[in-house]
């Protein structure tokens, strides 16, 4: 969401502790990779919130933009400094983009409208050069209270998840919402995206920074205190704890892709924002299932 929805737009920039006191629980199962990567200014302000992958590039968004680049080297393809049309910004106030994903030749974008949270959009962007499609469709308000921070595609069942920001058992909103993929992708410009079903959680994850769907479970980014990822059985709701990201306590974890690079580049990859000095750098941290 919003750099701690309170701790960073302004914080500028953002950041991953590496190396840090967190211990991973079930270290057995998902553990760091040695490797990282580390941005500061406006690199890091072009991606510190966001992150999806085509497993050649990754797409990363952020207060300052968009940006796309290669997985090896960072090599960057494409830049956007501005990617929120004015037909959008002018029309419901839309100004932060969220935790992105990757689809078919386009990065969706969840978009959020200030802190009115009341026009929860997704807009989608030609993945090769990062230039906005004039398509983007609306979200139930209903369905989503407190904007819409991420955005994962289930490409098998050919459905769309968001989940709400705060989630409470009993106001209802421990749930996945699920669109179609293809209405995504085919209704009008500005359309109301229909709803396909909803998946109530066993337990709520308030927080959810980002989520992003491996092999068949959707794998979420939680700004909890122990900064946690846990996976969900989007058929069940059913809620698992997976691991402790490599974080200090004060850090904000944020968006998550998920692509198997192999042990060493891992299958998780997660941006986070530094706490205290470190809140000038934005790292990308990646996690490997070792059990």
């Amino acid at each position: 969401m919003k750099l701690g929805r309170v701790s960073a737009v302004v914080a500028i920039a953002a950041a991953t502790l590496i190396g840090s006191a967190a211990s991973p629980a079930m270290a057995a199962t998902w553990t760091r990779t040695a490797d990282y990567q580390r941005w500061t200014g406006l690199n890091a302000l072009e991606r510190g919130q966001g992150v999806a992958t085509d497993g050649t590039h990754f797409y990363y968004a952020g207060p300052g933009g968009m940006v796309k680049a290669t997985v090896a080297n960072d090599s960057e393809v494409a830049s956007s400094v501005a990617p929120i049309p004015w037909g959008l910004s002018g029309t419901y106030g839309s100004d932060h983009i969220g935790d992105v994903e990757y689809y078919g030749g386009y990065v969706i974008a969840p978009i959020e409208d200030g802190d009115g949270y009341q026009h929860p959009l997704l807009a989608l962007y030609n993945a090769s050069d990062l230039s906005y499609t004039g398509r983007y469709v609306q979200l139930p308000l209903a369905q989503m209270p407190g904007g819409v921070p991420w955005v994962a595609v289930d490409a098998a069942a050919g459905l769309v998840y968001t989940s709400p920001w705060d989630q409470d058992a009993a106001k209802g909103t421990n749930k996945l919402v699920a669109y179609s993929l293809n209405d995504l992708l085919s209704l009008p410009a500005g359309s109301t995206l229909p709803v396909v079903r909803t998946v109530t959680l066993s337990q709520p994850l308030s927080r959810i920074q980002g989520a992003a769907m491996w092999q068949g479970k959707l794998y979420a980014s939680v700004d909890d205190s122990a900064k946690s990822v846990y996976s969900i059985d989007v058929s069940t709701g059913q809620v698992a704890y997976e691991f402790h990201q490599d974080v200090e306590s004060g850090d904000e974890v944020q968006g998550i892709a998920a692509w198997d690079f192999g042990p060493s580049g891992g299958q998780l990859h997660i941006v986070n924002v530094g706490s205290g000095w470190k809140s000038i750098f934005l790292y990308l941290q990646h996690y490997t299932m070792t059990g």
